[in-house]
């Protein structure tokens, strides 16, 4: 009887409580592209039956406080976007993520889309952003490839199966990968080694086009690459992507699976891809071992917090890759006939078997990333990763079963960053970073080691800062980087040597934006970056491929005569780091259904690292083309132009033009393996419904790749082999063959939509065209694949959302 007072009390006070309840509800959210996923910018978010809203930020993001109830709606509205309501309840937490669908409005018939929010601190920097659809209609193609068809992207390669990103005529770890925030750790030398990144698993990739050294480190000197994977988004139902596809050429197969699903707390994702492709072909031979065999496997996780995300990512990839088998001559006699013949000296029937010369690789990366918005502007991220990346390579000698190169490459990256509130006027972020890398040669390749063991330890510090005013965006930034490097490896007699050398260097960028009108924008940005030699171009010894190569430490010139017997150390060399200073302006301009974007720029580098033909050298099996790393000063000035008509309603076309000189302005002599002129038209018809399919588009685009007409001079193999010319390393810069002629490809498109299924159907080289790409290191021995049918299909499963 005595609690009845009690209780009574306690009800009243409850009672009063509600009655007079403060109004301190908060709601704090994102809005993306329901396409995209991309933040949109400038969004309207307005609480119904009140008087509170908020426009977005940059990143998307909105803050409303002061509400009186714990249940509210939301009306959410943008320009070019459809209106959106969402309900909302105090008890599930900030930052739900918002999707608003495009529409076409009024303005000229024009459909208005959001920008993807610029990386901080590369705002002026030309940039492309391809999204998932854009990757994925090619299952079978590599990072390179996905890339190449943008202005001022292409790839160098080795055969069919290794492929690398080249931007504004730059290439391996000048140009920095980022693998889910992360420099993707692998063997980043020479031509032969790609980066192992499952495309298929991809959201999205960004191209940097300019010197990023800022943000991203010392790498990305000549750009970056951004590869983001499934955004673990949240309030997302169930849902279940299956896929499959079959190409003529190689008669390749693929089958791929991702299945996710998003609440108010907690995200995930499962994704698998499986690819076997065997021989491919040349419109006249065979192209025998060029197959390839790949697994891959991804998942992520995300647990929302109110002010919290903590994310883990795991990603695998396996990879087994054939080399063409005509890359390898016996004999003085072969390597000559190789050279001059105009089909490889091995033509074998098709099969899926993957033989010597080959390469098996396998890459691991664990991720985990906290983010902390501890305010409204603010925010705090850490994340941290560690990469396995295990490489053999296999050569066509007498124990072809024993791997001649053996590798294991151990990567970790640990990185803060702040995201600090506005403060007047100024918006940035600050970081530190630390990076280490141990690499370590594995026993029993009964070969001396192709490069050395190695410990590479590196801390930075970077800010970027940008300020807003008026029209007119203004960033700059600054970074610091201390690295240091431990080697270990052998001489030719196999003697033990060490080296111990450390960099240390100070990079900086400042750049402006002006928005010149309602349709148009002027970007330009002055970088300045810097780049360790890596590990191969210092100490590289011995047959890699099709080629015997010697790294910058690896050899001495005694009177014109090489010798390759010792070992020089960093500080008795006169090797220096590259530096480079790249200038880089972009002009975007829409009126009447026109859309043009102009980039120029002027890349100038210090000590530009090279390899370069020497000669033939003979080896155990057999002649061999050989090669040294040599350096000079380097001028690379070019310019990158589309322009993209809206013809009609339903057709629109992109021509594209890039044009790249270079020079060793040193020696004033041409540079090797650099981009010739290319140019392209891409005409694009939407049918809209066609028949009892929901959408139907066709594509058709012609291109045509320039003969390269800077390429070095032509020393034939025989005038080698018999010594008729002498090649020492002060001559001339030259190469085995001429560059190959220009060429014309044609291909072709249609993709479609019926219900839950959507799929393509392209034709590549549809001429049937047979030519060698110049940045190919297998022009030397066959041509590129011919025509190749393509058949993708797609299957989406999504779940009503429930909860």
């Amino acid at each position: 009887m005595k609690l009845r007072p009690l209780l009574f009390f306690l009800f009243i006070s409850f009672l009063t409580i509600a009655q007079n309840k403060p109004c301190t509800y908060t709601i704090s959210g994102k809005v993306l592209d329901a396409e995209t996923k991309a933040a949109i910018p400038y969004v309207t978010v307005r609480v119904n039956g009140t008087e509170k809203y908020d426009l977005t930020n940059k990143d998307g993001a909105f803050y409303i406080e002061g509400l009186c109830s714990d249940t509210n709606t939301l009306t959410i509205s943008c320009l070019g976007y459809s209106d959106s309501t969402h309900e909302h309840n105090h008890e599930h937490g900030a930052l739900p993520h918002i999707f608003l669908t495009p529409k076409v409005v009024g303005l000229d018939e024009v459909t208005i889309q959001a920008e993807k929010n610029r990386e901080k601190g590369t705002k002026s920097i030309s940039q492309i952003t391809l999204n998932k659809s854009e990757i994925n209609s090619d299952f079978t193609q590599s990072l390179a490839a996905v890339l190449a068809e943008q202005q001022g992207v292409t790839f160098a390669s080795t055969g069919t199966n290794v492929q690398l990103p080249v931007i504004h005529g730059l290439f391996g770890n000048r140009i920095l990968i980022l693998n889910n925030g992360f420099k993707h750790g692998f063997q980043n030398w020479g031509t032969d080694h790609a980066p192992e990144i499952d495309i298929n698993s991809a959201n999205s990739v960004t191209v940097i086009k300019g010197a990023s050294g800022v943000r991203f480190g010392p790498e990305a000197l000549g750009g970056a690459i951004i590869v983001e994977s499934n955004p673990l988004l949240l309030n997302n139902p169930l849902y279940a992507n299956v896929g499959t596809g079959y190409q003529t050429n190689g008669r390749g197969i693929n089958a791929n699976l991702e299945i996710g699903k998003g609440s108010k707390e907690w995200s995930y994702f499962l994704n698998g891809n499986y690819t076997k492709i065997g021989d491919r072909s040349a419109p006249d031979y065979n192209l025998t071992n060029t197959g390839k065999e790949e697994k891959a496997f991804s998942f992520g996780v995300l647990r929302h917090l109110k002010n919290w995300d903590f994310k883990i990512y795991y990603s695998f990839v396996d990879q087994n890759l054939a080399l063409l088998r005509s890359s390898v001559a016996s004999s003085s006699n072969a390597f000559i006939r190789i050279i001059n013949s105009d089909e490889p000296i091995i033509i074998n029937p098709f099969s899926y078997d993957i033989n010597e010369p080959k390469q098996e690789t396998q890459h691991h990366l664990a991720k985990a990333e906290i983010n902390w918005w501890y305010s409204k502007e603010g925010k705090l991220t850490f994340r941290g990763g560690v990469q396995l990346n295990k490489r053999d390579e296999f050569d066509v000698r007498r124990n072809a079963e024993l791997p001649i190169i053996d590798l294991d490459l151990m990567t970790y990256d640990y990185q803060l960053e702040w995201k600090h509130p506005n403060w007047n006027g100024l918006e940035g972020l600050l970081g530190i970073q630390y990076f280490g890398q141990n690499n370590d040669n594995n026993p029993g390749t009964q070969t001396t080691p192709f490069i050395p063991n190695y410990n590479t330890d590196r801390y930075s510090a970077f800010i970027s800062e940008s300020l807003e005013f008026e029209k007119n965006t203004l960033e700059a930034g600054l970074r610091f980087d201390f690295e240091s490097n431990d080697v270990r490896g052998r001489e030719t007699n196999q003697d033990i040597f060490r080296d111990n050398y450390n960099f240390t260097n100070l990079t900086a960028s400042i750049g402006f934006v002006r928005e010149l009108s309602e349709n148009s924008t002027f970007r330009t940005n002055l970088g300045t970056a810097w780049r360790t030699p890596n590990v191969a171009e210092l100490f590289s010894f011995g047959q890699e491929g099709f080629k015997t190569t010697f790294g910058l430490l690896r050899f001495t010139d005694i009177d014109g005569e090489l010798s390759t017997d010792e070992v020089t150390p960093l500080s008795e060399s006169q090797v220096d780091p590259e530096r480079g200073y790249k200038f880089i302006n972009e002009f975007q301009t829409y009126k009447n259904g026109n859309f043009h974007n102009l980039t120029v720029y002027s890349h100038y580098i210090e000590n530009y690292i090279f390899d370069r033909p020497l000669g033939v050298f003979g080896t155990i099996r057999g002649p061999m083309p050989a090669f040294i790393f040599d350096q000079a000063d380097a001028l690379f000035l070019g310019a990158d132009y589309s322009w993209k008509k809206d013809w009609t309603k339903t057709i629109s076309g992109t021509f594209g033009f890039s044009y790249l000189w270079s020079r060793n302005i040193g020696e004033n002599e041409p540079l090797i393996n650099q981009p010739p002129i290319s140019t392209s038209f891409e005409l694009q018809w939407d049918q809209g419904k066609l028949w009892e399919f929901e959408s139907s588009k066709f594509m058709i685009r012609p291109s045509y790749t320039f003969q390269q007409f800077q390429a070095p001079r032509r020393v034939s193999p025989e005038s080698l082999v018999d010594g008729s010319v002498t090649i020492t390393t002060q001559s001339e810069i030259f190469d085995f063959i001429d560059a190959p002629e220009g060429y014309f490809l044609l291909d072709l498109r249609w993709s479609f939509k019926w219900k839950n299924l959507n799929g393509s159907i392209t034709a590549q080289n549809l001429l049937n065209t047979g030519y060698r790409d110049y940045l190919n290191e297998m022009r030397y021995f066959a041509d590129e694949p011919g025509r190749n049918i393509l058949f993708v299909l797609n299957y989406t499963f999504k779940a009503n959302n429930n909860d």
